[in-house]
C-alpha cells in the first residue's frame, strides 16, 4: 500500500511521469510488478501508442 500511495502522490504533483521515473517509488514490491499491478487495478494508465513499454513511456493517474 505504501508503494501505491508514494506513486499516486508523485503523479498528483507531476501530472505524469515516465516509467523510469516511477520505478524508484517502489520499495515493498519489485518495481515492474508493482507498476503492472497498479495498471491492472486501474489506478494508473500507461501510454500505449508505442510498440513496447519502455523507460520513457508516460504513466498517468487514471481519472474516472
Amino acid at each position: 500500500m505504501g508503494d501505491r500511495i508514494r506513486l499516486l502522490g508523485a503523479l498528483d504533483e507531476a501530472g505524469s511521469l515516465s516509467v523510469g521515473e516511477c520505478l524508484p517509488a517502489f520499495r515493498e514490491t519489485r518495481p515492474m510488478a508493482g507498476l503492472a499491478s497498479l495498471v491492472l487495478q486501474r489506478f494508473v494508465e500507461v501510454e500505449l501508442d508505442q510498440a513496447r513499454i519502455g523507460p520513457e513511456t508516460a504513466v498517468r493517474r487514471r481519472r474516472d
